[in-house]
């Protein structure tokens, strides 16, 4: 091209700037716009499903066998913490409590026994092997005291009942499970009068806690996202949290997590369309028309006093007519958005 030929040129830093008249970008129908200025960009919308952490869903249940004497709340009823929720017996569990009164008492009798024995050696009665030998039985009954009190706390029963047995001696018949947390009652899984076995759950709660977004987003689009970065959904927000960095194989996503600042009224497993929006800085929209490449670089010319500077850019975002960018631009400045062609050829000349 005759035009392309007599085109003139300064260099400036990565690129030569590409001088021309007034005549010569009439002839090429080089047309400018002004750019604009993205504070942020969204990426989505995505299917995002509203989950809780696992140790807020919650199993009721016992480690021994039982049967359920009363059911005091309903399926999907909110309950607050230390709220009944059901009352069993447990044979299994009265077998455990008297294995642990005997061993209170063998304590307290052992105690007796080396507290006496200890007189008795330094008064000169017994030996010292006949004191470590008491001494040595009290030690064993405290052990046996405590792993009585441990298979009980696993079992079902709590602080305040081990208490109960041990300032008493008396046997506790019947147990009522409390709510652990506030929570929404999710399942009911037994009736009255059921012999429940000590591996099935009774009932499912759902603890009133943190909710999180929980989404897959392409591997593209994933590189562009950072913690801190939130996603939008209907009227709510959430902070993303937690990031993957495994693939799934076959779409090709990785998941991404988001707190909920606001849950109130999102639905648990309930699934939202969401958009994750990053802010950014010195980033500007351009139309798709101005952006080319050369040798696998994105390019635009942004326009200067004397012709058309190249400048090489990062690409943020593409949508359907237009791209997010950063590069060295301010708000007043035009870049080429018709003929670029044209100016990436006479760029290829100049470079020859």
């Amino acid at each position: 091209m005759k035009i392309l030929l007599l085109l003139s040129v300064a260099c400036l830093s990565l690129f030569a700037t590409i001088e021309m008249s007034q005549k010569q970008q009439d002839d090429l129908g080089i047309k400018t716009t002004k750019v604009k200025k993205a504070t942020s960009i969204e990426f989505g919308a995505y299917n995002a499903k509203v989950t809780l952490d696992a140790k807020d869903i919650i199993s009721i249940g016992l480690a021994v066998d039982s049967v359920v004497t009363d059911i005091f709340v309903t399926k999907l009823l909110h309950v607050k913490r230390g709220d009944k929720l059901l009352s069993i017996r447990s044979s299994e569990l009265l077998n455990l409590q008297k294995d642990y009164i005997n061993a209170l008492l063998e304590s307290e009798n052992s105690l007796k026994n080396y507290q006496r024995d200890e007189k008795l050696y330094h008064e000169g009665i017994i030996s010292q092997k006949n004191l470590f030998a008491s001494q040595k039985e009290r030690l064993n009954s405290e052990i046996r005291v405590k792993l009585s009190e441990g298979e009980l706390l696993i079992s079902g029963f709590d602080t305040s009942m081990l208490k109960r047995v041990r300032e008493t001696h008396k046997l506790i018949e019947s147990i009522t499970i409390l709510a652990p947390r506030d929570a929404l009652v999710d399942s009911i899984d037994v009736n009255v009068g059921e012999k429940v076995d000590s591996s099935k759950t009774m009932m499912k709660i759902f603890a009133d806690s943190k909710r999180y977004l929980e989404l897959h987003v392409p591997i593209d689009i994933a590189k562009n996202i950072a913690l801190g970065d939130r996603c939008y959904f209907e009227d709510k927000s959430a902070k993303i949290v937690a990031i993957s960095n495994i693939a799934d194989e076959e779409t090709q996503s990785i998941g991404v997590r988001a707190i909920i600042e606001d849950a109130k009224d999102v639905m648990i497993n309930r699934v939202y369309f969401a958009k994750i929006k990053k802010s950014v800085e010195g980033a500007f929209e351009i139309a798709k028309s101005a952006l080319v490449y050369e040798q696998n670089r994105a390019l635009i010319f942004k326009k200067v006093s004397n012709g058309y500077e190249p400048l090489s850019v990062l690409i943020l975002k593409e949508s359907p007519q237009s791209y997010v960018i950063q590069a060295h631009l301010s708000e007043s400045d035009e870049v080429v958005s018709s003929s670029t062609s044209a100016l990436l050829s006479a760029l290829e000349h100049l470079d020859e």
